[in-house]
């Protein structure tokens, strides 16, 4: 079959197994810039006549635009930019890419913004730049120990940001929709509801799909509810936050400050807003605190060992609508 490859996380060599198998690979123009799309016409270029597609858009339009695709792949976790159901109109079977190392890495790298922005390190780090050793004990950092850490969202990686606090000596609260009573247990987690979790946390991490319900989950209510101390850390995705109410609670001190590494446009834009925060106060990232050698590695094998599955007549495990059937391919 024909496999157009337009995301490309890691090299194009681990996909040398498919090639190998007898199944034509195509790389598309955008494989070096994950978060770059391709225009309507390169797309159909690239992948007019392709079975599979790798790739982190699926839309009703680009689903017209190749009517041969019969499987579709995003090598994410996350698959807002996917409309499933189009797909399962079409008879399209979509898979995201969730691996150990994927989770592992979100989790770090959430752990990574929060301790950073906790010890406040990038404040002393220009300060001591600037040529000042000491520091004057005006900017307090914060003590995890004894404090209460708040997990929005406990599905995979946010059970594994609680496993990996639970040593920490902090208190752990968790909200989630789906509720999983044994596993919180375990992990020493304390399932509340989300008013409670913002009022009392003194560090609230987020770990949501972005869905219609958790679109602006955080607003101007949620930040004024939280501590003024408190500091809010986003690695889910930008446009679960608010993010004009999050620039008035950082200018007007609702809250301490705040860590993001994800953003409602992708790349950010030079003249956005979030750029103009404090930058003592609000640590950002371009969506890369996850990204490793080992994650990407990983994801390049979840996507090959996909298509392997459903070209032996299988459905892989990460399939997000199993209900289409294995495809026939070919």
């Amino acid at each position: 079959m024909k496999i157009a490859v337009i995301t490309l996380v890691g090299s194009a060599d681990d996909y040398e197994p498919l090639r190998e198998a007898g199944h034509e690979l195509i790389f598309g123009p955008a494989r070096s810039q994950a978060v770059t799309r391709l225009t309507q016409d390169e797309l159909v270029e690239a992948a007019g006549d392709a079975d599979c597609l790798i790739y982190n858009v699926i839309t009703p339009t680009i689903l017209a635009a190749l009517p041969k695709l019969k499987l579709a792949i995003t090598p994410y976790v996350g698959y807002d930019k996917i409309d499933v159901s189009a797909a399962t109109t079409a008879g399209v079977l979509v898979c995201n890419t969730q691996t150990e190392a994927s989770t592992a890495g979100v989790a770090e790298g959430t752990l990574a913004l929060m301790l950073a922005s906790a010890k406040r390190l990038q404040l002393r780090s220009g300060r001591l730049r600037n040529g000042d050793w000491r520091d004057d004990g005006t900017e307090r950092a914060t003590l995890i120990h004894g404090s209460t850490i708040g997990i929005v969202g406990f599905g995979a990686i946010g059970q594994s940001v609680a496993r990996h606090i639970s040593g920490w000596g902090a208190r752990i609260l968790a909200y989630t929709r789906t509720p999983n009573p044994t596993v919180a247990s375990q992990l020493g987690v304390e399932m509340v509801d989300l008013p409670t979790l913002l009022q009392q946390s003194d560090i609230v991490t987020l770990h949501v799909p972005l869905t219609p319900e958790t679109r602006g989950l955080i607003g101007e209510a949620e930040l004024r509810a939280m501590k003024p101390n408190a500091l809010l850390i986003n690695t889910a995705r930008g446009a679960v936050v608010d993010d004009q109410a999050l620039i008035r609670a950082i200018n007007e001190d609702w809250i301490a400050g705040a860590a993001l590494d994800v953003f409602h446009e992708e790349p950010l834009p030079a003249d956005d807003p979030l750029r103009g925060l404090d930058a003592d106060r609000v640590l950002m990232t371009p969506h890369a605190v996850s990204n490793t050698d080992a994650a990407r590695r990983g994801t390049q094998r979840a996507v090959v060992d996909s298509i392997l599955t459903v070209v032996g007549g299988g459905i892989p495990g990460n399939a997000l609508n199993p209900g289409v059937g294995a495809p026939k391919l070919g």
